[in-house]
Formats: structure tokens, C-alpha cells, sequence
């Protein structure tokens, strides 16, 4: 079967958007820092942890591992053993979303912690999605690019207004027709546009 992949193509505003909402929709509260001292303090932590639903335990880990000192909850603040930059904090923060909340493969924040054995995975409630944590930074550098030509193993996480289904893969929306939600499929990418890409189906 022939598919109009320009008319796909130039179908893809209401894609972007539908993306764009998803990735959207986990508003993280900004860290309300002030300093007593030599400590820095994130007066709303246990709001941010909350927000995220996570453990605020296991994010006082991450901190204290990544910033390389001790910290610890008071009330709903994170008392933290050293002054801080509010950027290193806002840039960890968003570390561990990456790592530990957003669905490595559509970016959704609807996800949870599981461990299977002696592995932890990241399962994405929104589309089925099952990843090693640890694997988090290396799927992501992988997934930034596609190239026609190549294929790609992809879940189907809706279907657009002509029919066909939409795969999130990093930064880009696939267009594959002849699909249904919740497939996995592999897909052979035949054009791209932006972050736009077209694929159709293989065996």
C-alpha cells in the first residue's frame, strides 16, 4: 500500500501540539532557596518531591551523592550542609527528572519505579515503555538524532487525525500508518521534516 508521505508531512501541527501538552503537563515547583548560615535551604522540597511522586527520601540521596555533602529534611524543607548555587540546584533537579521520572521513550511524567531482580526499572503508565534506570542518559543521547533509512523499534502512543499512528522517539514525533495505540513495532524511516519523521512498518 502507497502512503502520501508530503501530505503526512504537512500534517503534522496538531502532533507537535498533542506533544508539546504531554511534555508539558508535570509542573515542577521552582525551589524556594534562601540560606541560615553556611546551609542552603529548599523551603518547598517536600512539595517538589510530592509533584514528582517520588520518595523524598530517595531524592535527598540523589542530592546528597550528586553534590558531594550531607543533607536532610526539616519539616517540608531540605536542609543542605553547604551554600549552593540556585543554578546547580535547578540543574539536578531537572537531572533527576530525566533519570528517575520522564519516560525515556514519550517524555511523559506518569511513571514508576520498579524493581525487577536486582534491577530498577522506569515503567511509563502512559505508553507501556520498560527501561533499566541506570540506561536513562545512554538512551537519551541515542534517541536525540534519526536518519531515513534506518530503522527503530517504537511504541505507538496515539492516533492522528487521518488514521495513521504517532510514535515519540527523543525529540521526534514518527508518523506510522496502518497502525494501532499501544503497538510495538519496528519501523523503517522513510522522510523527514524537522522533528517530524515518517515510517512505515517492518518485519
Amino acid at each position: 500500500m502507497e502512503f502520501d508521505y508530503n501530505k503526512l508531512l504537512n500534517d503534522a501541527s496538531g502532533v507537535l501540539s498533542s506533544k508539546t501538552h504531554t511534555e508539558e503537563r508535570l509542573k515542577v515547583p521552582e525551589p524556594e532557596i534562601i540560606f541560615e548560615g553556611k546551609a542552603t535551604i529548599i523551603r518547598n522540597f517536600l512539595d517538589i518531591a510530592e509533584m514528582l511522586n517520588r520518595n523524598p527520601e530517595d531524592l535527598v540521596k540523589y542530592l546528597t551523592k550528586e553534590f558531594g555533602i550531607g543533607a536532610s529534611i526539616s519539616g517540608r524543607r531540605l536542609v543542605i550542609n553547604r551554600k549552593l548555587r540556585e543554578e546547580d540546584i535547578k540543574d539536578k533537579l531537572n537531572a533527576y527528572m530525566a533519570t528517575y521520572v520522564l519516560c525515556y521513550e514519550c517524555s511523559s511524567p506518569d511513571t514508576t519505579i520498579e524493581k525487577v531482580g536486582r534491577t530498577y526499572l522506569l515503567v511509563c503508565k502512559a505508553c507501556g515503555a520498560e527501561h533499566p534506570i541506570r540506561a536513562s542518559r545512554e538512551i537519551k543521547e541515542n534517541e536525540e538524532q534519526i536518519s531515513e533509512g534506518k530503522t527503530y523499534n517504537v511504541t505507538i502512543n496515539e492516533i492522528g487525525r487521518s488514521g495513521e499512528g504517532h510514535a515519540f522517539y527523543g525529540d521526534f514525533t514518527i508518523y506510522v500508518p496502518g497502525t494501532k495505540k499501544g503497538e510495538h513495532v519496528k519501523v523503517l524511516v522513510k522522510k523527514i521534516r524537522k522533528n517530524i519523521a515518517i515510517g512505515e512498518v517492518v518485519k
